[in-house]
């Protein structure tokens, strides 16, 4: 037993009970909030297994410390504000995928036969994991995507603008304007992509519905290719497929909980939020080179921290992905505040 860490993930379990029973609590949507009840009393499930191995090592295990609790319950508070999953995102921080730790660990010498029983049970939960939590997929996710386009798009055409332009006013409407036109454009397009993804999830839960009743091989075939793509090896995904055939249609073709309206004017209203913000030194009435300046101070800690928050909503160093858009926001202004001036000066513009 000496390669695994059974206090550590004990503790890891009940840290995970803790913050999605915390997180049930805050949830206004009930089905949002019987989600993360059933994954609360799921990882209590978890721990309650690693406790009964414990017992049977004689290894003594205790709960987490106040300080850890007590940050679970901080970033269940936060989840109003960054969202569910990216709380759970952090939660999880960089550690290896969920399946394939417990299905190596239904495999491991260091486990006797009943253990790695233990161990499978727990790698079927955790393969449903995902798709189960992709029922609470958060609204704010998508919102700070939203932000991210509007900041980059409309601070390059203030930039680009304010290069021919010299009145501040003049500079803030253009950019409120292709904010506008950007917010309409992202809403209607979200609507329409979301109600054709909503109507082909449809069918395809009909259709895999009717296969799991004529030809079950083929659906069970069809699970363990889903199994396989998630990192799972040959061996472990045919045991684990005829486990889930069961609830086939959650893993092939998981059925959308947001509606397609509510998900355009969340988009809409986070595209406009991003767009503001480049925009705000102008509308201040800051122009000129001091304006270009203020703009991209203000733009770069927005896309700052937009980039970090993308990063971890998507599991990618947070870092990395603050700094890249940072550099690649910035680059695009620069850029198109160098072609404003270029073109003014070649075509005889100057609004001032």
């Amino acid at each position: 037993m000496s390669k695994i860490d059974v206090k550590k993930n004990y503790q890891d379990e009940v840290l995970d009970s803790i913050l999605y029973a915390e997180l049930s609590k805050r949830a206004k949507d009930p089905k949002i909030e019987k989600v993360l009840s059933r994954m609360s009393k799921m990882e209590e499930r978890h721990a309650s297994i690693w406790r009964e191995i414990a017992k049977i090592r004689g290894i003594e295990v205790k709960g987490p410390s106040p300080l850890s609790i007590a940050k679970v319950k901080i970033m269940a508070m936060l989840s109003k504000v960054l969202g569910v999953n990216t709380m759970i995102k952090l939660r999880e921080g960089n550690e290896d995928n969920d399946v394939k730790k417990y299905v190596e660990l239904s495999t491991s010498d260091d486990l006797s036969p009943e253990e790695k029983v233990m161990m499978s049970d727990i790698s079927v939960d955790e393969a449903a994991h995902e798709e189960i939590l992709s029922q609470v997929t958060s609204n704010v996710s998508e919102f700070i995507y939203g932000i991210s386009d509007g900041l980059v798009e409309v601070l390059a055409a203030v930039s680009g603008l304010s290069g021919a332009v010299k009145v501040p006013l003049y500079v803030a409407v253009g950019g409120l304007v292709i904010g506008v036109s950007g917010m309409m454009s992202m809403g209607i397009g979200s609507f329409l992509s979301s109600e054709s993804e909503e109507e082909i999830s449809k069918k395809e839960r009909e259709k895999i519905s009717l296969q799991k009743k004529v030809d079950p091989e083929s659906v069970r075939k069809r699970v363990q290719e889903f199994l396989n793509s998630i990192g799972i090896d040959e061996s472990d995904s045919f045991s684990l497929s005829g486990k889930l055939v069961g609830g086939a249609e959650d893993l092939l073709a998981p059925k959308g909980e947001k509606s397609p309206i509510k998900g355009a004017l969340v988009t809409a209203a986070s595209y406009i939020t991003g767009a503001i913000i480049p925009s705000i030194p102008y509308i201040l009435g800051i122009g000129g080179l001091e304006g270009v300046l203020s703009s991209f101070l203000v733009s770069g800690i927005a896309i700052a921290i937009v980039g970090y928050m993308i990063g971890i909503v998507s599991s990618v160093n947070p870092r990395r992905k603050s700094i890249e858009m940072s550099v690649l926001g910035l680059g695009a202004a620069v850029a198109t505040y160098l072609l404003g001036n270029l073109l003014s000066s070649l075509l005889g513009i100057q609004l001032a």
